[in-house]
């Protein structure tokens, strides 16, 4: 085949699977620098010539061409380095394990370098999981998979021997992808032994395999393929396979490349030193047999660390790539049709390993976890959006909102990409709180540190400081030039002992609490320390009230079951009960009340009612109203517990209802209860359980109540209840009556509003509770000092 003259040091390469045994690292020894000669003591350039080329003459004219030696005659200093041949027809740019070169006319294989230069006739042997890339003078590149074996022929003589004559590469076994570096005046050719191979193509996929079937795939430009005398032209993205000793298969369309699930750019984050998996998935292509998927490190995938042949028929098409440390890499997937020809490759699909790096919190598979305020960075992630919890955020990622968040990665400007979440745990950090007496109060300090007792600079807005067992605590904190944070709490009482009792919290979660006595010395005697008006230890928040009122069926006339709550300060409370019936409001069977109730102590509170039937006083002479009257009673509940979240009290109360309501709700009933609830963040949940007699009857009732709140604001709140009231009279029959209603409170300042709707069910519930009514209430408060309910 003819040569162009225009591509200097233009080469041609023989590429083979290996058939010898394979030649391992440690059997192949490392490479002399045999392009090169040392001056030994005694060389002159005639003996050097004869030693290294056989002749004095011409080798002495090569001696002076490859090295600047001057005008002969000429004394050689040993040591001297002299050049023995010329610039290298190839380079070996890439190698990976087990690569071995052997040079022309040698038997030993080295071990290969990259860089090394490769001269006309050397060898180079890839063997198991091994790959190298020779790059020629003209940048026309060769790829060589694992147990292959190529044979240089550099610009030489006058060739004689077939294979110099029939092209520039001969495959006899194994694959190749040969990439040029820009297309020839004429044909590049390869032979094969079913076929030979004349390209005009930049991308090429030749393939023999162990039947000497001849394989080519064309991805550029063009190629013609000749076979016992007869020609077929490739043309782009298309493909043929030879049969040895039959003619070329007609050329078909390769199989198209397969796209990837999830776009072309994905990010990885390294949460531990174990490495990270990356699933490569992609879409099903037409025609596809199976898939050759591959991962490596550079663009020109020479260095792979992943590879993996799937079949078609595999649901879904994925191949996992496993442990990849920290850095870049790029994927590739083809499809292979039934024929076995390689069809086009898809985009390179670039994955991104990268390590989170944070001085708080610690790392681990489940996520990042630290304390407020949980800082950290990615490495390399200048080309990622974030967005935390939905919401883009800036790198390096600050997180204060204590709780669980969820972080994620996209890479810019791709919005069809995976994105790569990551959990972050954000804890409260460490707040200490120190007190110290100062005239009958106390001096309080706060440090707020982070993870190494260092101080956090503020402001602190969740940071919240609360007294307990009635201690007043000044607002707001103020912060000092060290920044702690100073206040002033005035003690309460608790078992007769002055002490100051107080809890810090970030947000709604308890992080600290002190509690430390009035020393004697300090204590008034017989002196009451008045709370400060600026000094109150509870927020104001809307009471939480009975939902039901009184059952207003005229058998029991009692006050509504109290809830395991105390009022914060003294309530004042009117409350109309009309009965709602068919024909309208029925105002004059209901009840109005007039309530008063407040805390006399931290535990205690007390309270009384005044009820009156309006009947005929609001109807005149109506027939069937029933007759006006009044009922009375007194209350109190005692706190038994110190838990800021859960209570159980002890209740008792007394009515005494006029003669002139029914006989079964006339008189004296007492009323003992046993109270308890609970406050979990914005709900509050209460149960009463008592036992209401009529002094000097054999009559006895289980009153039962059950309520729930949802404090969506401190001052709304939405509530629901139950109550039951259930015979307990040994041998005689009672009622059995249930209610249940919802509604809602709001306060406004110093007032209440609130508004509730219940019905009576059950047995007697109707007769009991007066089937469907409503409450509509109107409240003062705030006189005293607040406390926590």
């Amino acid at each position: 085949m003819p040569r162009s003259s225009s591509v200097r040091g233009l080469v041609t390469a023989l590429a083979l699977v290996l058939c010898l045994p394979a030649v391992s690292w440690a059997e192949a020894p490392k490479p002399a620098d045999d392009d090169v000669y040392v001056v030994q003591p005694g060389d002159t350039c005639g003996s050097v010539a004869r030693k290294l080329f056989g002749d004095a003459t011409t080798g002495s004219a090569k001696l002076h061409a490859l090295n600047k030696m001057g005008a002969p005659p000429h004394q050689l200093v040993p040591g001297t380095v002299l050049r023995i041949k010329g610039d290298p027809d190839a380079r070996l740019t890439f190698i990976r394990p087990e690569v071995n070169s052997k040079r022309a006319g040698k038997v030993e294989w080295f071990q290969a370098n990259t860089g090394q230069g490769l001269w006309r006739l050397d060898s180079v042997n890839t063997l198991r999981e091994a790959g190298a890339e020779v790059t020629f003078r003209d940048l026309t590149r060769l790829q060589m998979n694992e147990n292959a074996l190529v044979v240089i022929y550099g610009q030489a003589t006058k060739a004689t021997d077939k294979v110099k004559k029939s092209g520039a590469v001969e495959l006899l076994q194994g694959e190749l992808n040969v990439s040029l570096a820009e297309l020839r005046g004429e044909p590049v050719g390869v032979q094969m032994p079913a076929a030979t191979v004349a390209a005009r193509s930049k991308d090429l996929h030749l393939g023999v395999d162990a039947q000497q079937m001849s394989r080519v795939s064309v991805f550029d430009g063009q190629a013609e393929v000749s076979a016992q005398g007869q020609k077929v032209q490739v043309p782009k993205d298309h493909g043929t396979r030879v049969e040895k000793g039959k003619l070329p298969e007609k050329p078909r369309p390769l199989p198209e490349a397969p796209a990837w699930a999830g776009g072309v750019r994905s990010v990885r984050l390294l949460l531990d030193d174990k490495g990270v998996d990356e699933e490569l998935a992609w879409a099903p292509v037409k025609d596809a047999a199976s898939y050759r998927v591959e991962l490596a490190r550079d663009e020109r995938f020479n260095d792979r660390v992943h590879g993996e042949t799937v079949q078609a028929a595999q649901e879904p098409l994925k191949s996992l790539a496993r442990v990849l440390a920290p850095g870049r890499y790029f994927a590739r997937v083809r499809a292979v049709d039934a024929a076995g020809l390689v069809g086009k490759a898809s985009a390179v699909r670039q994955v991104e390993v990268m390590r989170v790096k944070t001085e708080r919190g610690t790392v681990g598979p489940q996520g990042l976890r630290g304390a407020y305020p949980l800082e950290f960075a990615v490495e390399g992630a200048e080309s990622l959006d974030f967005r935390l919890d939905g919401v883009p955020t800036t790198h390096p990622v600050r997180v204060e909102g204590v709780g669980t968040h969820t972080l994620e990665l996209l890479p810019r400007g791709i919005p069809e990409a995976r994105p790569e979440k990551l959990t972050l745990t954000v804890v409260p950090p460490r707040v200490d709180v120190d007190v110290e007496p100062v005239a009958g109060a106390f001096r309080v300090t706060v440090r707020v540190l982070d993870e190494q007792g260092k101080p956090l600079e503020g402001p602190f807005a969740a940071l919240k400081l609360r007294g307990l067992h009635g201690t007043q605590v000044d607002e707001p904190l103020q912060r000092q030039a060290d920044g702690s944070l100073l206040t002033r709490a005035v003690p309460g009482t608790r078992g007769g002992e002055r002490l100051a009792s107080l809890e810090a919290l970030w947000g709604e979660t308890p992080v600290q609490q002190v509690n430390a006595l009035v020393p004697v010395e300090q204590a008034p005697v017989a002196v009451a320390v008045e709370p400060e008006p600026s000094g109150k230890s509870a927020e104001a928040e809307v009471a939480l009230m009975p939902m039901l009122g009184a059952p207003s069926g005229g058998l029991v006339e009692a006050a509504p079951l109290p809830t395991a709550f105390m009022p914060q300060a003294w309530l004042f409370e009117l409350r109309v009960q009309p009965g709602l019936e068919p024909a309208g409001v029925d105002v004059a069977r209901g009840r109005t009340t007039l309530a008063v109730e407040g805390r006399v102590s931290e535990r205690v509170a007390v309270g009384t009612a005044l009820a009156m039937r309006p009947g005929v006083l609001l109807g005149g002479s109506e027939a069937g109203l029933p007759a006006t009257a009044l009922s009375a009673s007194l209350s109190a509940r005692v706190r038994l517990t110190d838990h800021p979240d859960f209570r159980v009290l002890l209740a008792f109360d007394g009515t005494l209802a006029d003669s002139r309501f029914d006989e079964e709700a006339r008189g004296l009933r007492l009323r003992p209860a046993v109270l308890a609830g609970m406050r979990r963040e914005r709900w509050a949940f209460s149960t009463s359980q008592a036992y209401a007699l009529r002094p000097g009857q054999a009559q006895a009732t289980w009153d039962s109540s059950y309520q729930v709140w949802f404090l969506p604001l401190p001052m709304l709140s939405l509530g629901a209840g139950l109550d039951a009231l259930l015979d307990a009279t040994p041998r005689e029959p009672g009622p059995v009556g249930f209610a249940a209603g919802v509604g809602a409170r709001l306060k406004l300042g110093g007032f209440e509003l609130g508004t509730s709707v219940r019905r009576g069910f059950g047995p007697d519930g109707a007769r009991l509770w007066g089937g469907w009514s409503g409450q509509l209430t109107l409240g003062w408060s705030g006189l005293g000092a607040l406390l926590p309910q």
